[in-house]
C-alpha cells in the first residue's frame, strides 16, 4: 500500500507548531517555516492568505488536537482519570527529555508571547485549552464528581501541566512533570 503524501498545507501547519514549540512565535518567520517544511513558498500564501497569524492559529489548533489524542488515549486505557493523568505526565516528560528540553507546548509559548495583544491567537489558545478541559471534565464527571468539581480539577490539571513543562525546560529535567503527575494522581484518587 502506498504511503499517503502529506499536503503542503498540513506540512506548513505541523512544521509551524514544531518550530513555535521549540523557538517561540516571535523567533520563527515564514521563510523558516517554508524552508523546514519543504513545501513550495507559493502554496503558503495560497493556504494562508492572512499570513503568519492565520498559520499560527491553525498550528495551535493542530497541536491542541495532537495532545487531545494523547489525553483521550490515556483516559481510555487507564483504570482511572488519576492514573491517566500520571501516565500522561510521564509520557510528556519523556517527549521533553527526547528533545533535550528544546520542545515545549506551542499553546503555552504562543499564549505567553501574543495573548495580551493578539485576539486571534489568544482565541486559538483558549480553544485548545478548552478542548483539553472538556475532555478532562467529562472523564471526571464519568467518575462521579460534580460538574463544578470536575471543571475545577480540569483547570488545576491544565495549569499544573503547563507550569511543570516550563519548569522541565528550565531545569533540563523531566522530574517536575513526573512529580506533578504523581501529586495530581494523589489529589484525584
Amino acid at each position: 500500500m502506498a504511503k499517503r503524501t502529506q499536503s503542503s498545507r498540513d506540512r506548513f501547519v505541523e512544521m509551524a507548531a514544531k518550530l513555535f514549540s521549540r523557538h517561540g512565535y516571535a523567533a520563527v518567520g515564514l521563510n523558516r517555516i517554508i524552508e523546514k517544511s519543504g513545501a513550495p513558498k507559493g502554496s503558503l500564501y495560497h493556504h494562508f492568505p492572512d499570513g503568519k497569524e492565520q498559520l499560527a492559529a491553525e498550528a495551535v489548533a493542530w497541536a491542541a488536537e495532537s495532545f487531545t489524542d494523547t489525553l483521550r488515549e490515556e483516559i481510555d486505557i487507564a483504570p482511572s482519570v488519576a492514573v491517566a493523568i500520571r501516565r500522561t505526565a510521564d509520557r510528556v516528560a519523556g517527549w521533553l527529555e527526547k528533545s533535550a528540553f528544546r520542545d515545549g507546548s506551542p499553546l503555552t509559548i504562543v499564549a505567553v508571547e501574543t495573548g495580551a495583544f493578539n485576539a486571534a491567537l489568544r482565541e486559538a489558545c483558549r480553544q485548545g485549552y478548552a478542548q483539553w478541559a472538556a475532555i478532562l471534565s467529562a472523564a471526571l464527571l464519568a467518575e462521579g464528581r460534580s460538574e463544578q468539581r470536575a471543571e475545577a480539577r480540569a483547570e488545576l490539571i491544565l495549569a499544573a501541566f503547563e507550569g511543570a513543562m516550563i519548569l522541565c525546560r528550565v531545569q533540563a529535567s523531566g522530574e517536575p512533570l513526573r512529580g506533578i503527575g504523581r501529586q495530581l494522581e494523589e489529589i484525584l484518587q
